[in-house]
């Protein structure tokens, strides 16, 4: 969710950092091409946590904006987050004004449940029915992630060297999704060929011909050739989808690497189509 997007929506972002060599900036005001041009130019990568000081601020200043807030955290899994906001709430919420959410989902799925939750929100009256409509859209949100190389997720501690040389030596490219424990990889392909196939089983297993839905279409330094490639063909097999071109997060840019891409989708009325099914 870029700034822009999240202010259009009534959405506080919680930003965490990209430190590129002695450079640091919260991700949301990163500009992409300069991290693919360092990650290409082997120029050291990290990213890291607002301070523990940056966190509270933030639960504060939503509290004093809004009477009721939800705060769709980010999986406990990947940060500390959602621990760090349970402990300030203990001691500053004791109107329990500010509903916390451990979502166990990162990456795309936390961008499109957000979106969908933010949109609900402005045309509902009712916390308990945003909370449930949450609950429902983290339920049903998939999101399918492309590596290109695995030389970044082994510098980032994701994998052990010797795996992602030996990986990277065989051209083996894995398909992971961010589940609540942790990474999980859904399929391995051998190039981009297998690549789009893969994303094009997904999605017909994963949306009906007769509901509409929401697709994030993430790219990182490669949105030309998906946008000119993959986009017109998702849109002509599933004329009812949205699909939205949106740069990948820049906290999982940094362990994915240039190349990656992915796609995530939620369909429409989440909970309603569960009832159906």
């Amino acid at each position: 969710v870029t700034r822009q997007e999240a202010g259009g929506l009534g959405i506080t972002l919680l930003n965490s950092y990209v430190n590129i060599g002695n450079y640091c900036l919260p991700e949301s005001y990163m500009k992409p091409s300069h991290l693919f041009e360092a990650m290409k130019a082997e120029i050291p990568v990290s990213t890291s946590q607002a301070s523990v000081a940056e966190r509270h601020e933030c639960y504060s200043k939503v509290l004093k904006l809004h009477d009721r807030v939800l705060y769709l955290c980010v999986g406990s899994f990947y940060t500390g987050n959602y621990g760090t906001v349970m402990a300030w709430k203990t001691e500053n919420d004791p109107d329990n004004r500010m509903t916390v959410m451990d979502t166990g989902v990162a990456s795309g799925k936390l961008g499109l449940v957000a979106r969908a939750t933010a949109k609900f929100s402005l045309v509902s009256g009712e916390p308990s029915a945003v909370i449930a409509f949450a609950r429902d859209a983290i339920r049903h949100a998939e999101e399918y992630i492309f590596l290109d190389r695995l030389q970044f997720l082994a510098a980032g501690g994701r994998m052990s060297k010797t795996g992602a040389f030996f990986g990277d030596l065989l051209r083996i490219k894995p398909i992971v999704s961010a589940c609540a424990d942790g990474v999980r990889k859904m399929g391995v392909a051998r190039n981009t060929r297998e690549q789009v196939k893969f994303a094009f089983r997904g999605l017909e297993q994963g949306l009906r011909k007769d509901q509409g839905a929401t697709l994030l279409l993430e790219y990182t330094d490669n949105r030309e050739w998906l946008e000119k490639e993959i986009k017109p063909e998702i849109e002509r097999r599933f004329p009812l989808v949205r699909v939205l071109m949106q740069v990948m997060s820049m906290t999982s840019a940094v362990h994915m690497g240039p190349g990656t891409w992915a796609v995530a989708f939620l369909p429409d009325n989440p909970g309603q189509a569960e009832s159906d099914g």
